[in-house]
Parts: structure tokens; sequence; C-alpha cells
């Protein structure tokens, strides 16, 4: 069938099919015909009744078949026919009928895969990222462990200071309120932490246990509450214990603590810890250097709408599952969607644009998707959820998510790959 495509902005393609007059009467034979082998007319035997007894009788049926028929017919030869043309999207049909003389016209558009000129890789200059591990990170992370290991120990006769912790019983009464007085008994603390309203850290600096000590506090103009914005609270604090916090020796105890042989072992695991993320890290640089390379020039506002639409749903999706996990009680209606999908989209386009490229190159360069590649990314994950390798992989695939793994495996390859054709070095 003749057609014309018309490329719009957006990766937008308009198709254009006229069929003249004959050409569609050629195609309506061929349903009549269809339709007439197996037609129960009155007066006729099944099957032997004329063309146009079944024309007349089956007018409306014939009819739609022919639209489906034609349109089915015009893209199989669009899809078949272009080459460069991938779909995104089913065709928004716009026009769809038969003119006066009967012959056949179409319009509808569709979004397509982009394909972009890409620049070569084999010129670029990726940066230095070194991955050593310095002996003064190591000792940082020891340093971490070893807080991990403190224990709180009774300071009793000591004044409060910066660092140690306070239990206290706490009221808090609000200017021109007939409300009860808000009272926390036994609230512990850490003085001097950003946690703790810098009225209360004040008070509390220098007391001594069984002291009393006042702070007060002006609540925000902005907030939310509105009987209480701009207000000023009371709080009557209560001294009843101090304690102080206790480091344990960076040695041999310390890592037998944590269930390591000495120090030596655990300054060995940290380096390889470290080293596994200064590795991560650069690949995650060399990623968006190269990346930023390759889409130089590209119009960030010309992306494909569906595919932009439908991964800032997905941003909104994961942000609607992590507050719900964070056990936030928020309600639904009174988050501004609208504002939020407005702020997500410089992020989605981004996230679009990379996997396009990445897509591309992972075609051109025809990288493998090895099974066992798949298999270790299941097996990992099943370690996480607690379930058997071979039960969540069959999970996956009875839910249709298998093939989202193979690509993201595939989308993972293609990004050592083009490191490597960069220069860079892949683990």
């Amino acid at each position: 069938m003749p057609y014309t495509l018309t490329r719009r902005a957006k990766h937008t393609i308009e198709i254009t099919a006229h069929l003249d007059a004959g050409a569609v009467d050629h195609e309506r034979d061929g349903i009549v015909r269809s339709i007439r082998s197996k037609a129960n007319v009155p007066g006729f035997r099944p099957g032997k009744a004329p063309a146009a007894a079944v024309r007349a009788r089956y007018a409306d049926e014939i009819q739609e078949e022919l639209k489906e028929h034609l349109t089915s017919l015009l893209w199989r030869e669009v899809v078949d026919g272009e080459e460069n043309i991938e779909p995104l999207t089913n065709p928004h049909i716009h026009t769809l009928d038969f003119a006066t003389d009967g012959a056949f016209d179409f319009t509808a558009e569709l979004e397509v895969r982009p394909q972009y000129e890409l620049p070569e890789l084999g010129v670029l200059a990726i940066p230095e990222v070194s991955i050593e591990v310095a002996d003064a990170e190591v000792d940082g992370e020891l340093a971490k462990v070893a807080d991990e290991q403190a224990v709180w120990e009774p300071a009793e006769s000591e004044a409060a200071e910066d660092g140690m912790m306070v239990e206290v019983d706490l009221q808090g009464v609000l200017e021109g309120s007939d409300d009860e007085p808000y009272t926390e008994e036994d609230a512990q603390f850490i003085i001097g932490t950003d946690s703790v309203p810098p009225e209360v850290n004040e008070a509390v600096q220098g007391a001594r246990v069984g002291d009393e000590r006042t702070a007060t506090k002006i609540l925000p103009d902005d907030l939310e509450d509105a009987d209480k914005a701009g207000k000023t609270v009371s709080y009557t604090i209560k001294i009843k214990s101090l304690k102080r916090k206790q480091l344990p020796e960076i040695d041999d105890d310390l890592a037998t603590t944590i269930g390591l042989e000495d120090l030596e072992e655990l300054r060995g695991r940290i380096t390889d810890v470290l080293g596994q993320q200064k590795r991560g890290d650069r690949r995650t640089q060399w990623r968006r250097f190269i990346l930023d390379h390759l889409e130089e020039g590209i119009d960030h506002g010309e992306l494909p709408s569906s595919l932009v639409q439908s991964t800032v749903r997905e941003q909104l999706d994961r942000y609607a599952y992590t507050i719900a996990m964070q056990g936030v009680n928020v309600d639904p209606e009174k988050i501004d969607w609208q504002e939020l999908a407005a702020k997500a989209e410089p992020a989605a386009r981004q996230e679009v644009l990379d996997t396009l490229i990445l897509e591309q190159l992972a075609e051109a360069w025809e990288v493998p998707v090895p099974e066992s590649d798949v298999d270790a990314y299941v097996a990992s994950e099943a370690t996480r959820l607690g379930l058997p390798p071979s039960e969540h992989k069959a999970n996956l695939a009875a839910e249709k998510k298998l093939d989202r793994v193979r690509h993201g495996t595939r989308i993972a390859a293609t990004v050592d790959e083009m490191i490597r054709r960069a220069g860079g070095e892949v683990e």
C-alpha cells in the first residue's frame, strides 16, 4: 500500500497512506469470499449465497473487517519495509476512513526509537581516578568501628558537656494554650547533636545530675499547625543521669570483638571494602564522563515523550514506596504530585537519554547477555530475599520481570565495554 512517512518533533513520525478505490475493491472481494464461505443467508444453503446477497447482509461487518485488514496490511508494510524505524508506541490514528469514491485514507502518528550519530570513543581521554586506599582512610574507618563498639559509662559526678548522653524528664508548655503540658520521661539524647534543639543543648551545658534547667523555643512562623506557628514553647528539663562514651582501643581485641583474628585482618577487610567502593566510584565517574561526551549536542527536550513520562511515573512510584517503607504516614491526596513530577523530570530525561544511548551501543556492538550473568544477579537478589535462586528466578519469569533483569545485565555489560573502548580498566 503506498504510504508516506513524515518525521515530526520528539521522534514522532506521521504515516499517511492512500489506497485507490480499485485496490480497495480487490481487498474487499477477498473478505467477501471469506465470509461467503460460511455465511447463512435466508433462502440459500450455507456458503452458497451470491456475493451480492452476502455484501448486503453483512455490509457493516465487511466494512469493519476491511478497515482492520487494510490497517494491518499497512502496518506490516511500514514495519517490514523501514529498517530504521522501531516503534515505541502504538499508532495514534487520526484518519481511518473511506473517501466518497471508495478510496481508503489513513493518517496516524507514533513515537519511534531515536538513532543518534555518536562520536568515536577511541580519541576520548578519560580522567585519571585513583583507586589507591590510603592508610588515613583505613584509620578513619577503624575509628568508626571503634565508635560502634563504644560503651556509655556513668559520669554522675561530672558536668554536662557536648558529646555526653543525658537522661532527662522533659516538660513543654505552649504559650496561650489550654492544652495539657507536653511531657516526656526518661528522654535520652546526646548533647550538642543536630537532632536536639539548640535552645535545649545550650540550657543543659554545665548541668549536673539533679539540676533543673529551663529553655524557650520560638516555633517557626510557617509551621503547618497554624495554631502553634510563631508561638513560644517553655521547657523544663530535669537532669536524671549523665554518661560519657568510652571508646575501645584500636587493637587485636577490637578485631576479635567483631569476629576477626586480629587487627591486621580487620585492616585488610577495610582496605578491600574501600577498594571495591573506589573502583565502583571510578566506574560511575567514567560512565558519566563518557556518556556526557556521547550525548554532547543532543537536545534533552526532544526525547520521546512516552519514555520520559514512563520514567517520571517510575520515579514517583519509587518515592511513594520509599516513604511507605519508612513508616511515614502521608495522605496521598495532600501530595502535590504535579510538582513532584516537574522536579523529577530533568533526572528522568537524563535517565532516558543514557538508556537510549547504551541500548544503541549494545545493538551496534552486539553485546551478549550470558545467562550465567543473569543467574548470578538472580542468585544475589535471592540471597537478600532469603529465597532459593531457582524459586526466585521462576517468580521473576512468572511476573514477566526476567526480561528486565536481562536488559539490566546487558546495559551493565555495555557500560563495561564502553569504558574499555575509551581506554579504561574494567574488573
